[in-house]
């Protein structure tokens, strides 16, 4: 039996977008297999919506019908940037946001 240990080395987000309240985070995450020394990299993303409860700033990730839109062009502006980085692809162009 052979026991796979892999690090993970999680920061900051390595790149947000946001519309409003609503902002979405890439995070890079490497992993390096003992056997091989390969380092390979994989990329997650996560959204929050910010809103003010009691005078209080709060996090959530659901979302009401009017920002479903906002976060579907953050979601595509997110996996273009991860596919730029993936294959060295130089930006060319950006998704503009939903009120632009």
């Amino acid at each position: 039996m052979t026991t796979q240990h892999n690090t993970s080395v999680k920061t900051a987000p390595v790149k947000t977008f946001k519309d409003g309240a609503i902002s979405v985070r890439i995070w890079k995450k490497e992993y390096k297999k003992p056997e091989t020394e390969k380092t390979n990299i994989f990329y997650s993303i996560d959204m929050k919506r910010s809103y003010k409860s009691a005078n209080v700033w709060k996090n959530t990730s659901s979302i009401n019908g009017h920002d479903a839109f906002k976060v579907s062009n953050l979601f595509a502006r997110a996996n273009i940037w991860i596919i730029q980085q993936t294959y060295s692809i130089p930006a060319q162009f950006e998704i503009p946001l939903s009120g632009q």
